[in-house]
C-alpha cells in the first residue's frame, strides 16, 4: 500500500494525470504481488516471513525514493486529486468529499463476492485456498491460480494505497500508511474470510479510526496517544473476541460468520 501511495503522487506529480497515476501505481504493485508469487512458490519461502520482508522494503523504499526524487522533503504533493462525483457545493452530508475510488468499493465486494460464490473461477479459487491436493487432483494448477490472485489483490491494494494519498491529503509522506496493510489483514481473520464478513470487519475498523478523527477535531478531553492508538486497540479487542467465540463454538476465527451466503 504504501508503494502504490507513492507511485500515485510521483506519477501524478511528473504526468499530472490521475488516471494514469493510479494506473502506474497498479502496475508497480502487481510487479510487487509477482515478486512475492515467485518467492513462495519458485524459491519455496515462508509466506509470512517473505510478506514481512516485502512490507519492511516498501516501506523503507519509499523513504529512500522521496529522498532521492524530492531532496530533503518530508512530503511529495500531487498537483491533481481523485475526481469526487457529487458536485462541488452539493449538501451531501457524510457523503460529500468522496472520492470516485469509494463510490466503486460496493460494486468492487459485489463483484468479488459474485466471482468467488457464483462463478467457475472462483469455486477453483475456493478449492486451491482451502484443498490444494484436491484441486491439483481434479487438473487445477494451484501455482497459476495463486499468482492470479495475488495478481488481483495487488490491483486492490494499489487502489486503496492511491485513494490514501491522491484523496484527502493529497501526498505523500513516511510512514503514512499508519499500519493500515496490517489492518486490512486482521480484517480477513475477524471477517472469517468471507467477502461480506471482511466488508463488515472493515467498517468497523473504519468507524474506530473515524471515532479517534472525530475526538481530537472536537476536542474530546482524552489524551492525544490514546485517540490515535484508538483504532488499533479496538482491533485487537475485535480479532480476541473472534478467537474467543471460535474457541467456544469449535469453529475457525469467524465472528461473521452469519453473514456467509
Amino acid at each position: 500500500m504504501a508503494i502504490a501511495a507513492f507511485t500515485a503522487v510521483a506519477a501524478a506529480k511528473a504526468t499530472g494525470n490521475v488516471v494514469l497515476a493510479v494506473l502506474l501505481a497498479i502496475a508497480v504493485t502487481v510487479l510487487v504481488s509477482i515478486i512475492y508469487w515467485a518467492c513462495i512458490t519458485i524459491f519455496k519461502g515462508d509466506v509470512i516471513i517473505v510478506g514481512i520482508g516485502l512490507s519492511t522494503v516498501g516501506l523503507t523504499a519509499t523513504v529512500f525514493m522521496l529522498s532521492v526524487l524530492y531532496g530533503s522533503q518530508a512530503t511529495a504533493t500531487s498537483p491533481v486529486t481523485l475526481p469526487d462525483p457529487i458536485a462541488d457545493g452539493a449538501d451531501a452530508g457524510v457523503l460529500s468529499g468522496m472520492s470516485v475510488l469509494v463510490w466503486l468499493l460496493p460494486l468492487v465486494a459485489l463483484g468479488a463476492w459474485l466471482m468467488l460464490r457464483r462463478s467457475r473461477a472462483g469455486l477453483v479459487m475456493n478449492a486451491v485456498g482451502e484443498f490444494p491436493f484436491a484441486a491439483r487432483s481434479a487438473g487445477q494448477s494451484p501455482t497459476l491460480v495463486r499468482l492470479w490472485a495475488l495478481i488481483a489483490c495487488g490491483a486492490l491494494v494499489a487502489i486503496g494505497g492511491a485513494q490514501l494519498s491522491l484523496d484527502g491529503l493529497n501526498s505523500f509522506s513516511q510512514d503514512m500508511t499508519a499500519g493500515r496493510g496490517f489492518l486490512a489483514f486482521s480484517a480477513i481473520i475477524f471477517g472469517g474470510g468471507t467477502v461480506w464478513g471482511v466488508v463488515g470487519a472493515c467498517m468497523f475498523f473504519g468507524v474506530a479510526n473515524a471515532l479517534g478523527i472525530l475526538a481530537q477535531i472536537q476536542g474530546w478531553n482524552l489524551p492525544t496517544e490514546f485517540l490515535l492508538a484508538l483504532p488499533y486497540v479496538l482491533t485487537i479487542f475485535a480479532v480476541t473476541a473472534a478467537a474467543y467465540v471460535a474457541k467456544r463454538t469449535n469453529g475457525s476465527l469467524v465472528s461473521f460468520a452469519e453473514l456467509r451466503d
